[in-house]
Formats: structure tokens, sequence, C-alpha cells
């Protein structure tokens, strides 16, 4: 369906674009993550930058009032720089409750990028924008299976990725065109050394 998309942006702009999403590149983060910014910033490695969407889009029957209900976790990780980004449906943030997850990975962590080459083996590209070709592996060819989908690309010198659950495909690409189109999060003191203590710890990504 979308093997076309691989040499036109312009036809990835009106296949990848939900009806009623208007985004632009100086759109603002979902309201979901309107009151975590700071965090986020603070939680940022120095000099990084992270990118979100503007709308978080899921399939019936969540409906705005479930989006708006959702919980959002920062993930720091203690092993490589890098920040992760979690929705899930219940406060504990169990992997049981996860919806999806949003990261930015240093492009020297390795095993972010093994990650990346078994998307791009995948070929399965998709054009974000006219410059950034993002990278898609279905959870159901993934070693092991997977109940989640992921995209992963290269930008602003960082590597990003986006994994939801595989019924939400569609809509996964939806949002990774809006991030990478629309304008990134930096850190908020690019001299930070160490991040906040309410930031919670992980050592491993949720995909």
């Amino acid at each position: 369906m979308f093997s076309h998309l691989q040499h036109s942006y312009l036809a990835a702009v009106v296949l990848l674009s939900p009806v009623g999403a208007t985004w632009s590149a100086t759109a603002a983060p979902a309201d979901i993550f309107r009151s975590r910014l700071d965090q986020i910033q603070q939680a940022l490695p120095p000099r990084f930058a992270m990118r979100l969407p503007t709308q978080i889009l899921l399939g019936g029957p969540a409906d705005e009032e479930f989006i708006q209900s959702l919980r959002v976790h920062v993930f720091a990780s203690d092993t490589s720089p890098g920040l992760t980004i979690g929705l899930y449906s219940c406060g504990e943030g169990s992997p049981f409750c996860l919806i999806g997850t949003f990261a930015v990975a240093s492009p020297n962590d390795a095993i972010v990028q093994q990650e990346l080459k078994q998307h791009r083996a995948a070929a399965n590209p998709i054009q974000l924008t006219p410059r950034i070709q993002g990278y898609v592996l279905d959870g159901s060819t993934k070693r092991p299976v997977s109940m989640f989908s992921s995209i992963m690309w290269q930008q602003d010198g960082f590597i990003y990725s986006v994994s939801f659950a595989e019924p939400e495909r569609q809509n996964m690409l939806y949002m990774a065109v809006s991030m990478a189109t629309g304008e990134p999060i930096y850190a908020l003191n690019p001299t930070l050394r160490s991040r906040p203590a309410e930031t919670t710890r992980s050592d491993s990504r949720s995909r």
C-alpha cells in the first residue's frame, strides 16, 4: 500500500494525513504532553532533542475522552543517552497497560543501531518528509513476534522511534509524520549533566 511513498513525499502527505488533521511546522505537541513538557525537557540529555506528535490518534473504541485520560510516563536511560515517553491506560505504568511509546536515542547506541538495521532490512520505507525516510517493522515480523509495530528514523542527529499496538499501525504512521515535520523540543538546560529525581529511570525500551 505504501511502496510508492518511497519516492514521493507529496503522496505521503496525502495518504498519511487523517481527515481533519492539520499539522504545521510550528504546531505544539499534543495536549496530553503539555503538563509534562518541563519534565521532558529537563530529562533530555545535554544537547538532545525530542519530537512529539501534535495529536494522539487511536482507533475505536478509543475516543478523545479516553486519550486525554492516558497517563504519560517519562523514562530516562541509565545505560546510554536517550529518552522514552510511554502512554499508559493505568497509573502504575504496567506493561499490560502500555498503549504506545515515543523515543529518542543516540546514534552511537549499539542496541538502537541494531534495531534500526532490523527496521531497514524489513524493506518497508515510508517518506516522512522530503529528506527523511522512516522504516516500519510490523510486530508480526519481529523476532520474537511482538504485539507492537514500530517505525524508526534518523533526524536532528538522533534516532527516533514510535511503537504502538499493531492495530494502530496506520495511526502510528500519521503520528510519525507529525513528529518529523514538527518542531523538536530541546533540553531545557544544555549543560545539564544529571536528570531530575522525579524522572523514572529505565535501561530498557518498550518497542
